[in-house]
């Protein structure tokens, strides 16, 4: 959802959908000499989506857990000495904050994610495989699920990275 090419039975992700608003991070580089984005980037991508007059109060970010450990250790405005960029509620400017490490480094999603719609069709197919693991006394059981991902509004979502 958030990677996938479109193409080799992959849906297209969030990430390569044309539509979809970007924010370069040049930010200063994290340990793994990727940049991380500043507050003022953050509220970038809130900016971008508004832009095309797709923001809305249940938009949210999505990050993986070493972007929560940057925004939970950088001021929002530095040498202030104050609050950090991950606020309590899990929140990032004033928005929802998921995190998954199906998110690379240094990467951060924005957006309305009520716009991403996920459709699922021919039913679960599980087949029961009595025979792989016989000789254990293992049964093998193998789901197959057709999905796509569509976008009601793909100028809802923005996409950081460090684009260098």
């Amino acid at each position: 959802g958030y990677y996938g090419s479109g193409t080799g039975n992959q849906p297209r992700g969030i990430k390569n959908v044309n539509g979809v608003n970007a924010v370069d991070f040049a930010g200063a580089a994290s340990g793994g000499g990727v940049a991380l984005p500043t507050y003022e980037e953050v509220v970038a991508m809130e900016s971008a989506i508004s832009s095309d007059n797709a923001d809305v109060n249940s938009m949210a970010y999505a990050m993986n857990s070493g972007m929560r450990g940057h925004f939970k250790t950088t001021q929002k405005f530095a040498g202030t000495n104050g609050a950090p960029i991950w606020e309590p509620g899990n929140m990032v400017n004033g928005y929802t904050a998921e995190v998954t490490n199906q998110i690379a480094a240094g990467d951060l999603f924005h957006g309305n994610f009520a716009d991403l719609l996920i459709a699922m069709w021919g039913g679960l197919d599980l087949t029961v495989d009595p025979f792989s693991n016989s000789t254990k006394g293992r049964l093998r059981l193998i789901a197959f699920q057709d999905i796509d991902l569509g976008y009601r509004h793909p100028e809802s979502f923005c996409f950081g990275s460090d684009a260098s």
